[in-house]
This record gives structure tokens, C-alpha cells and sequence, in this order.
């Protein structure tokens, strides 16, 4: 079984792409929330991005409610997409199996399209790029998949990037902190077109009358919103001001 969390697409196609090579089927890590992962398993991989170089919130909390089940498994294994590098993401991880005698046997970090955009310095990747990595998270996807099937461990292949411990460390819970959350969201020239709403993986969006978008505070901080919206009315603040954006999957396309 293969439980993934995907705001903006990337980790959707790594774990459908690592579905196919190994036969094993895909579920939302938030489906465990209403239909419990039955213990024993013989596989279980976690397929999520890096926001600011650990878990998604989002992953962390239905991890710790799913943790005993997920650490009932054979074998355990952790695909961490990211635009550069993730820290100390994959340590985040194995504290949460430690209490029950387990560590994930192998975890590896995809290198994809870059999708945040909301600081200085930070937009989406060149369209050079962007095929650059695609075509490496292709080969190194089939890679991964090799090693899933042979049931290898003892596996950390990430990219930490530099001081990792001080981006996850100390940089983390400063931006979890003062730069997360909805209440910097804002639209011009919206069209009322509700295509925010349908994408987020929340339901943190609630149009009004007029179709346009009104965040309800419980926000996930994936920017689906932003990248999806297919007029760009969607602003982060004055950080996101002529960034571009990526294409989002919908409807589960």
C-alpha cells in the first residue's frame, strides 16, 4: 500500500509512478482518517512533499493517529518529494515509529518541480529546469522501485542539502510560526470560477455568492489555490507578485 499527500502534483505522480512499477495500489494518506490502514501489511510506503525542510503538518498529525498500523508493516518505506533538499525530514519520520521498535527500512528524497513561491527569492522552476527534473525524477523513480521490490533496507538516499539541522531544526518552527496559514491569501480580477475550492485538498475554501474564494483558516499551506487558480488571481501577500505557477492535477486526473 502506498499512502501519499499531494497539494500541487508532484508526490500524486510519484507514488502512481511507483504504484505501476511495483504492483501496488495508492490510497490518500488522509483516507486513513475515515478507513483505518489494516495492521500487517507487507509494504507500506509514505509518499509526501517537504515544506520547509520537514512534514507537512497536515502528515505529521495523521501519521501519529495511523503510526501503530504503518509500524505494523514488513517493510516501510519513505519517498519525500522536494525542489532541492529536505533537512532532517526523513529523522522527523522515524520518531514517530521509534516508540514501536521500528524505523523506515528505506527512505529516499525525488528532486521535482519547484512549487513555492511565497518569499523573496522563491518561484517556480524555468521551464528548462522543470524538464530537467521531471526527466531525473522519471529515471530516479524506477530506480526507487527496484529497490522497493527487492525489499532492500538500511536505505537513506536524500538530499540533506546544507546545514540541515539548522533548516529543520531552527528555520522550521520559525516559519511554522510566522509564515504559514491563509490570512495573507487575497484575489484580483477573480472571475468567480470556484476552481480554488475544488482543488484544495482541505476543503479550506468556501466561495461566497459570488464564486469568489474565502479561506476558512485551517489551510495546509500546499498552494494548490495559487497554482491551480487559471486566471493567476490568486496572491500570497505581495511575495507571490509575478511568480509563475505550475500545472495542478483535477479531479484526480
Amino acid at each position: 500500500m502506498i499512502l501519499y499527500f499531494s497539494g500541487t502534483g508532484n508526490s500524486l505522480y510519484a507514488a502512481r509512478r511507483l504504484a505501476d512499477l511495483t504492483g501496488d495500489s495508492v490510497r490518500p494518506l488522509l483516507s486513513l482518517r475515515e478507513t483505518p490502514l489494516e495492521k500487517g501489511e507487507a509494504a507500506v510506503g509514505i509518499v509526501f512533499p517537504v515544506y520547509a525542510w520537514g512534514m507537512p503538518r497536515i502528515v505529521e498529525r495523521v501519521l501519529r493517529e495511523a503510526v501503530a498500523a504503518v509500524a505494523a508493516a514488513h517493510y516501510i518505506y519513505i519517498v519525500c518529494t522536494c525542489g532541492d533538499d529536505i533537512g532532517m525530514t526523513d529523522v522527523f519520520v522515524n520518531n514517530l515509529l521509534k516508540p514501536y521498535g521500528r524505523r523506515a527500512d528505506a527512505v529516499f528524497s525525488v528532486q521535482m518541480r519547484n512549487t513555492y513561491v511565497c518569499l523573496p527569492g522563491f518561484d517556480v522552476d524555468s521551464e528548462e529546469t522543470e524538464r530537467r527534473k521531471t526527466a531525473a525524477a522519471h529515471a530516479r523513480l524506477e530506480k526507487i522501485a527496484a529497490q522497493i521490490r527487492a525489499r532492500q533496507s538500511g536505505l537513506t538516499e536524500v538530499v540533506r542539502g546544507a546545514v540541515p539541522r539548522i533548516k529543520s531544526y531552527v528555520l522550521r518552527p520559525l516559519f511554522n510560526r510566522f509564515l504559514t496559514g491563509d490570512r495573507r491569501f487575497k484575489t484580483k480580477h477573480c472571475v468567480g470560477c470556484k476552481h480554488c475550492a475544488a482543488v484544495c485538498p482541505a476543503h479550506n475554501i468556501i466561495p461566497n455568492k459570488k464564486g469568489k474564494p474565502k479561506w476558512q483558516g485551517h489551510c495546509y499551506d500546499c498552494l494548490a489555490c495559487y497554482h491551480a487558480c487559471p486566471h493567476h488571481a490568486i496572491r500570497y501577500g505581495r511575495y507571490t507578485k509575478g511568480k509563475g505557477q505550475v500545472r495542478v492535477p483535477f479531479n484526480g486526473e
